[in-house]
């Protein structure tokens, strides 16, 4: 059985073994390392969006040409709008795009509006809708996937949609050129802008489907139409709208409902609810994960004093083994799931493990960054649900440090009737991996912390927003301390990151 190592400095760390004895992988850095002959796959990824002209904007949302305008991609926002955009106004429940409309939008660089007015004196391009703007949005969205003859993959789950996206399109570059969702803009308005925003070029889409309600994903999985359907996993995420774990996994397995034969579906084994949705006959199903009998299997443990993954992915007969340069275990998981994708439209495994090593962790999502003033600061502020907060709370636990280990932890929000039990845990893993210190942030920790007792601990903080915690943390930490930020992102946790980063070089507080 070959074997395919790459990207692995040396290391003390003992070798990595499947769980049975059959797959046991010698991951030591005594043998000899082989590339296998690959070659370092060029950048493919491609960011230019589509320059759509009046006549085609005009098809697309049945609208009509009132003035000709130039060629150029598609904006929904006037703050973010770049010279030579058309700006599509969309009316929400507490906003009407059009009225930001004004000549002065044309002085930016705008090169026509499509919507249901303009402003006096508007004299860049003009494309006339009917009726709800959105709607108008769907059908470009509609008419670009027409459009599109490539693969599009889509990813749901309750985390790691993100990181997953960003690692299938880094290793799908193998095969070509790659458009994907821009950040986090998985929503509704996201997910069209991003089919708006595919270049003529590309071979394959990949975009994260996000959902907080019931049928969001059906809407989402109708506009998108994959021909390949990744479902992650089913977690604490959204209670708010869903009365049981089962119930968000009905609504993930939306993605699945509508899937034709000879489209692809992705799913993880090691998650019951997930394996527990139905799959229409004649679709394929290709499991990924630590089970046997997975179509892709892996297996991981830190490596770099906690600073990266040793992954080990298994295929039929091939193993690959390799580092990705970021912390948390939890991203062999996603790792897995992005090479079940590549694989099965073609990449070679050891072409994944030579792409998914040079993986950059997203920005905001378990992110390492070393400040000025020597902290380590692991930034995962981006969100936070129990699912994704026990991660991050076991990498700090396993990484190295020759310092404090600190947590600060802002509230996790959208629980429901989950939300108090949910916060007891989190505080409970907590105490129970040791922390020098824990930093709350929030009216719900609080209570988890009244509830446990731990109102007075001599290593606990409280504070009930994030600008309050970030003075009072800046007082007690030291160089070669590692603190976990986290929470979800209306409690802007950034701003600790933003404070810690700041601090001055001078450390009263050591020795």
């Amino acid at each position: 059985m070959p074997l395919h190592c790459f990207h692995l400095p040396p290391t003390n760390l003992n070798p990595i073994h499947f769980h049975k004895k059959s797959h046991t992988i010698l991951g030591t850095h005594n043998e000899k390392r082989c590339l296998a002959g690959q070659k370092i796959p060029r950048v493919a990824h491609s960011s230019i969006s589509p320059f759509w002209t009046v006549d085609e904007i005009a098809e697309a949302v049945d609208g009509r040409i009132v003035q000709r305008g130039l060629p150029g991609p598609i904006s929904t926002d006037t703050r973010t709008l770049k010279p030579g955009q058309w700006f599509f106004a969309l009316r929400g429940e507490n906003f009407d795009a059009h009225d930001f409309i004004t000549p002065e939008l044309g002085g930016k660089g705008c090169v026509g509006v499509i919507g249901n007015r303009v402003c006096a004196n508007w004299e860049k391009g003009f494309v006339e809708t009917g009726g709800d703007t959105l709607i108008s949005l769907e059908k470009m969205a509609n008419y670009a996937r027409s459009r599109f003859h490539g693969c599009l993959v889509g990813v749901t789950g309750s985390v790691g949609k993100t990181t997953t996206r960003t690692m299938i399109a880094l290793a799908l570059e193998n095969l070509g050129l790659v458009h994907q969702t821009n950040g986090n803009e998985n929503n509704r308005i996201g997910v069209c802008l991003s089919l708006a925003g595919i270049p003529r070029n590309v071979g394959f889409v990949v975009l994260e489907l996000g959902m907080d309600r019931r049928g969001e994903i059906m809407e989402l999985a109708r506009i998108s139409q994959p021909s390949i359907r990744v479902i992650l996993n089913v977690g604490c995420a959204h209670l708010e709208n869903f009365s049981s774990l089962e119930d968000v996994a009905m609504a993930k397995g939306e993605i699945l409902a509508e899937a034709k034969p000879g489209d692809v579906c992705v799913l993880n084994a090691d998650d019951p609810l997930v394996m527990s949705l139905p799959v229409s006959r004649g679709v394929r199903k290709v499991l990924f994960g630590q089970r046997s009998g997975c179509d892709v299997r892996f297996a991981a443990e830190k490596a770099h004093g906690g600073h990266g993954v040793r992954v080990v992915l298994e295929r039929n007969q091939e193993k690959v083994e390799f580092v990705i340069p970021g912390p948390g275990l939890h991203l062999a998981q996603n790792a897995c799931a992005a090479a079940a994708v590549a694989v099965t439209l073609g990449v070679s495994l050891p072409q994944v493990g030579i792409s998914l090593s040079r993986f950059i962790p997203v920005s905001m999502r378990s992110e390492l960054e070393v400040a000025k003033n020597g902290i380590k600061i692991i930034n995962d502020v981006y969100n936070a649900n129990p699912v994704s907060t026990k991660a991050a709370i076991d990498l700090l636990k396993n990484i190295d440090c020759e310092g404090k280990r600190v947590v600060i932890l802002g509230d996790m929000l959208e629980l429901g009737q989950a939300e108090t039990v949910s916060h007891e845990t989190m505080l409970s893993l907590c105490c129970a991996s040791h922390f020098d210190l824990v930093a709350l942030v929030g009216k719900r920790f609080l209570t988890a912390a009244e509830n446990l007792n731990l109102v007075g601990e001599r290593n606990i903080l409280f504070s009930p927003d994030a600008e309050s915690m970030a003075f009072e943390i800046v007082q007690r930490l030291n160089r070669n301390d590692i603190i976990l930020v986290k929470g979800s992102r209306a409690m802007q946790m950034e701003k600790v990151v933003a404070t810690i980063k700041a601090m001055n070089l001078c450390f009263p507080h050591e020795g």
